[in-house]
């Protein structure tokens, strides 16, 4: 059995970080993280980082306003 670890952004479950045999991978939960998907990294903490890092550089949150948080 491959150990595995949820990657969770604001309450939703975005990706998995699945141990493979040469590390980590990233299994992408939310559809904006598919370019990521089976993206390998040394530890399950950098899936997370990975992760969470390209949804705050690609697809920042939008306010009630309309406009993007900075």
């Amino acid at each position: 059995m491959r150990l595995s670890n949820p990657i969770i952004e604001d309450g939703a479950l975005i990706a998995v970080a699945a141990q493979g045999d040469a590390g980590w991978f990233l299994i992408a939960i939310d559809r904006r993280l598919e370019e990521l998907d089976r993206a390998n990294f040394e530890t399950a903490s950098e899936v997370g980082d990975a992760a969470r890092g390209y949804l705050r550089r690609n697809h920042p949150p939008v306010g009630s306003w309309g406009g993007a948080w900075k």
